[in-house]
């Protein structure tokens, strides 16, 4: 006859089973939503599969009831029996990996995005920006100063060199208009020359190191 024991090993191994089952569901949502790197996900699914491929090698319970000789309904009729003794609840499968949480210290599961204890968020999900082309950023900053940083998601940034371009060539115009033969006008032409290169330069550089 099996024994109480047994019955709550058995019992001990489905819970495992089902919980390492929960965890990969969990795991193939995470690396859907880009929360996760496939090499991780790798690495985390390898290590749960091996446990529960542990626990599937120990006697299954059919085995146990055909080693004993027992039919299912006798093993049954004896759990029924044995419900007024107290039967010593088995720890549930943890992930040998832990962490802890920022805000109480509580020791949770290093997948766990929320902590159990108190509640508070301990896993930001990654955010991914859309790469942009540093040929078109420059392109569109070359035709008006500034598009390009727009482009690149970078308002204010744009406006800053929409402004300083459009100084700059202000003060070029009026003092072309009034000495237009002057040292000082081929000096702020030649600032108007940089500044646009800058401009087409930062732009670039914006598209290809986003933040």
């Amino acid at each position: 006859m099996p024994t109480q024991k047994e019955l709550a090993d058995i019992k001990s191994h489905k819970e495992k089973l089902n919980k390492i089952s929960e965890l990969l569901d969990k795991l193939d949502e995470r690396l859907a939503c880009g929360e996760i790197t496939e090499a991780r996900y790798k690495e985390i699914s390898d290590r749960y599969k091996a446990e529960a491929g542990k626990l599937k090698d120990h006697v299954t319970e059919q085995e146990l009831m055909n080693e004993v000789g027992l039919e299912e309904s006798e093993v049954k009729e004896k759990v029924v029996a044995e419900t007024h003794e107290e039967v010593p609840e088995k720890p549930v499968f943890a992930p040998r990996n832990m962490k802890y949480c920022s805000n109480c210290g509580a020791s949770i599961d290093e997948m766990a995005e929320i902590c159990p204890q108190c509640g508070v968020r301990v896993m930001v999900p990654q955010v991914y920006r859309q790469a942009k082309s540093g040929g078109l950023a420059a392109v569109l900053s070359a035709i008006i100063p500034g598009l390009g940083q727009l482009y690149c998601g970078r308002g204010m940034r744009a406006a800053g060199f929409f402004v300083l371009n459009l100084f700059v060539l202000l003060l070029f115009s009026g003092a072309s208009s009034e000495s237009p033969n002057s040292g000082g006008t081929d000096f702020l032409f030649l600032l108007v020359i940089i500044v646009w290169i800058w401009n087409i330069l930062d732009a670039r550089k914006v598209a290809r190191n986003p933040q």
